[in-house]
């Protein structure tokens, strides 16, 4: 259920076409020139920004472009997906599949101790993905809504682990990590070492929201005209300007009312 492709989460956000372009293009030439930059890309915004529809879209870019490791999907009302319990299985399942050459040893540390989804995410990260991972198979994992992990402790810890592993190791992986800027991410993401060596995104107004919340609209409602079963009776210049600039207006830069109105 936490994967990016996973029918638990059917009908999943995601970026309009046309929409969100310069803000997708600079997480894009993150992921693909990441030896030049930071290893680890906090995008956080308020709820209801967009955070999920950002993260999904580039997991399936990234994913045609083979540049995609590993998805996962925290969720406050899903069981298996608002803790860490899960994490690094999910993640490891995932190397597997998009490295294959990674199955045999990820297997071999699974079967050689069955207690290793019960250790700590210290030992798990560095049986599963650091020593099994390949130093010519640069990849990205994605962490969506980190947030929704139940524990603001365990929120913190998987980002000191995976933040050690990377100073530690010379592994090459790069993780996109987006959430709201609660207060226990805000203080990881502040310590020294990590305000170094991870790049932030802030989904505000510097990316012009309610141009592309104006788009997504406008696209919207073309497609209700054309498709509506009353649509002949549809006034000529349905809608007006002035509604659609009221409905901009009350989304306040948050894509998710807009989204809801229109699905409305």
């Amino acid at each position: 259920g936490a994967f990016h492709n996973s029918h638990e989460r059917f009908d999943t956000p995601k970026c309009h076409p046309e929409t969100r372009t310069a803000l997708l293009d600079m997480i894009w030439s993150w992921v693909n020139n990441r030896q030049h930059t930071s290893s680890i890309m906090w995008l956080h915004g308020p709820a209801g920004a967009g955070k999920s529809a950002i993260s999904q879209t580039i997991a399936e870019k990234c994913e045609k472009d083979k540049t995609l490791c590993a998805t996962f999907f925290f969720s406050r009302t899903g069981v298996k997906r608002n803790t860490a319990n899960h994490l690094i299985a999910t993640i490891a399942h995932q190397l597997i599949q998009a490295i294959p050459q990674l199955e045999k040893p990820i297997i071999e540390a699974v079967e050689s101790d069955s207690a290793l989804f019960s250790l700590s995410l210290q030992v798990q990260i560095r049986r599963l993905l650091v020593n099994p991972i390949l130093e010519d198979s640069p990849q990205l994992i994605i962490l969506d809504g980190l947030d929704e992990c139940e524990n603001p402790e365990i929120q913190k810890l998987i980002l000191t682990e995976i933040l050690e592993a990377l100073m530690t190791f010379s592994i090459p992986l790069c993780f996109l990590v987006a959430s709201r800027p609660e207060l226990a991410l805000r203080e990881a993401f502040n310590t020294g070492i990590m305000q170094k060596l991870s790049t932030r995104l802030t989904l505000d107004n510097s990316f012009n929201p309610e141009k592309d919340i104006e788009t997504f609209l406008r696209s919207k409602f073309t497609e209700i005209v054309q498709t509506h079963q009353l649509h002949r009776s549809f006034p000529l210049n349905w809608p007006s300007d002035h509604a659609v600039q009221t409905l901009i207006g009350q989304s306040s830069g948050q894509f998710i009312y807009a989204s809801v109105v229109m699905k409305y």
